[in-house]
C-alpha cells in the first residue's frame, strides 16, 4: 500500500472516531497489535543490517517502512484523542502506552545497528583518504553515508514518531526525571568508568530523556541524513527544530534560507512596476511609496516603457543601478557628498525638493529591498 493510501486510511480512522468513539478502542488496538507482529521481524532484519553491510546494499526494508506507517496511524489517533474527553479515551490511550515494552528492545537494536553503520563509515573514509592529506574534517562531521543507508531511515523516523506521539510521558504528565545536561549523556555502550563531564541538570521528561540520549548519541548521522534531504526537518525530523543543539550550523543555515525563501516565494504576491527611463526616480517613486511592507516582500519585477523585454532579473538589477545613480545625483537634492566623495549625507538643500522627507521614506524602503534581492 502506497503512503498516500495510508494517509488516506489514517484521515478515514480519525473521522470515524469523531464520529463513533466508541470504534477509537478497537481501531488502536488493532494498530498496537501490528506493531508488536512487526517489531520481531523488523529486529532481525536490523540485526541482518549489523552483521554485514552488504545487505544495505541488496535489501530494501520493508518492516520499517510498515512500523513507521502504523506508527503514523497510531499517532494520528492520539492527537485528535487527546483533544477529546470520553469515557472511551482513557483505555484506548492504555492500550497505546502498552507497546512501549514491546518497542524498547528495537530501539536498542536500532542504536546498535546506526552504530555499526557509522563505524563503517568512518573507516572507508580512512581508507581511502590520502594519507599525506593535512586537511581534515571536522571530527563532528560524517563522512558521506554509506549506500542502502537509506534502509534505516524509516526505523529512525518510526522512532521519531513514537517519541513525539506515542511516548507514556506525554507533555502534560507530572512525571519528569533529573537527567545530565546532553553533553553529559552517555552512549549506552560506554564502560560505567568513563569520566562525566560536571554540569547543571536539567528537568527532562522521559520521553525527551530518550530522544535526547538517542540523538546525541547519534548526531553525526541523523545531521548525514539532514544534509541528504533538509526536507527531513519539516517531517519526521521535525522533534529535532525543538532541541536545535543536534542539528548542524550547515544544516541550521539551510533550513534557515529554506524557510525565508518559501515565505518570499508563497506568501507574497510578485509586484510588478512599470517606469520611464527619463523618469525613473518619479516613476518608482509614484508606484512604490503607497505600497505596504507585506506588498515590498514580493519579488519586484520591472518594465520599461517602450521596450520589449521579460524581466528575468537582469532588468531589475538595471532598474536599481539607474535609480541609485539617480538619487545621489546632485540635481535631485537629496544627498550631498563629503570627504573624498565617496560618503554621502542628506542634502541640506533638500527642503527645496517637493515632499523630502517622503523621497527619504522611499529611498530608504528601497535600499532595504536591494539587500533583500540581492
Amino acid at each position: 500500500m502506497s503512503d498516500n493510501a495510508y494517509g488516506l486510511v489514517a484521515e478515514v480512522m480519525k473521522k470515524l472516531v469523531a464520529i463513533a468513539p466508541i470504534h477509537c478502542k478497537f481501531f488502536v488496538t488493532h494498530l498496537a497489535e501490528a506493531v508488536r507482529n512487526l517489531t520481531s521481524s523488523a529486529m532481525d532484519e536490523l540485526r541482518t543490517f549489523s552483521e554485514a553491510m552488504k545487505a544495505l546494499l541488496s535489501t530494501t526494508s520493508s518492516d520499517g517502512a510498515a512500523i513507521l506507517r502504523v506508527l503514523q496511524a497510531l499517532s494520528s489517533l492520539v492527537t485528535s484523542l487527546a483533544e477529546k474527553e470520553n469515557d472511551g479515551i482513557t483505555p484506548a490511550l492504555s492500550e497505546v502506552w502498552g507497546i512501549n515494552s514491546a518497542l524498547e528492545p528495537l530501539w536498542h537494536e536500532l542504536s546498535s545497528c546506526i552504530s555499526k553503520i557509522e563505524a563503517y563509515s568512518e573507516s572507508v573514509s580512512e581508507s581511502i583518504t590520502p594519507s599525506r592529506t593535512s586537511v581534515s574534517k571536522p571530527s563532528s562531521v560524517m563522512p558521506p553515508l554509506p549506500a542502502g543507508s537509506q534502509n534505516i531511515l524509516p526505523y529512525i523516523e518510526s522512532f521519531f514518531v513514537f517519541c513525539e506521539k506515542l511516548h507514556p510521558a506525554q507533555p502534560n504528565a507530572s512525571t519528569v526525571t533529573s537527567v545530565p545536561v546532553i553533553s553529559d549523556v552517555e552512549d549506552a555502550s560506554t564502560s560505567g568508568t568513563r569520566q562525566k563531564t560536571s554540569g547543571p541538570a536539567t528537568k527532562l521528561d522521559e520521553k525527551h530523556a530518550a530522544f535526547a540520549k538517542f540523538s546525541e548519541t547519534h548526531r553525526k548521522l541523523l545531521n548525514a541524513f539532514i544534509r541528504q534531504n533538509p526536507g527531513l526537518l519539516e517531517k519526521s525530523f521535525s522533534l529535532m527544530l525543538k532541541t536545535p543543539r543536534f542539528i548542524d550550523f550547515d544544516n541550521k543555515r539551510s533550513h534557515f534560507r529554506s524557510k525565508i525563501k518559501h515565505q518570499h516565494d508563497h506568501h507574497h504576491s510578485p509586484l510588478r512596476i512599470s517606469v520611464r527611463r527619463a523618469y525613473v526616480l518619479e516613476d518608482s517613486y509614484n508606484q512604490l511609496r503607497m505600497r505596504s511592507t507585506q506588498d515590498l516582500k514580493g519579488r519586484l519585477t520591472v518594465h520599461f516603457q517602450g521596450e520589449e523585454g521579460i524581466d528575468a532579473g537582469g532588468l531589475t538589477r538595471e532598474w536599481y543601478q539607474l535609480l541609485s545613480r539617480v538619487i545621489f545625483d546632485r540635481g535631485a537634492l537629496l544627498f550631498t557628498t563629503v570627504g573624498n566623495d565617496s560618503t554621502f549625507q542628506p542634502n541640506p538643500n533638500s527642503v527645496y525638493q517637493t515632499e523630502h522627507l517622503s523621497y527619504f521614506k522611499f529611498v530608504g524602503r528601497v535600499v532595504s529591498s536591494s539587500y533583500k534581492c540581492s
